[in-house]
């Protein structure tokens, strides 16, 4: 008797099964296709922040070549404490 039930109550249940599983997997794609593209995305615009700073730097790597002496020490006397 028990186990009549069981059966009746596992063929109900196997029904419905495959079809969550099927909806489950579906899911789970979406979230890993989306999670991947967004984790490229960062990338790409982290790797487009780091050559922006790197262009920079440079220009003002090249800024500080082209000044003489007297012109560095007073663009760097603003951040100085001394007094100057």
């Amino acid at each position: 008797m028990i186990a009549l039930f069981f059966a009746g109550l596992w063929s109900r249940i196997s029904s419905w099964l495959a079809p969550v599983g099927v909806a489950l997997a579906i899911v789970a794609g979406a979230f890993f296709y989306g999670r991947s593209n967004g984790k490229a995305d960062a990338k790409a615009e982290q790797a487009k922040a780091n050559a922006k700073a790197i262009k920079q730097a440079r220009g003002v790597e090249d800024d500080v070549q082209n000044m003489g002496g007297s012109d560095i020490d007073r663009a760097l006397g603003k951040w100085l404490r001394d007094g100057r």
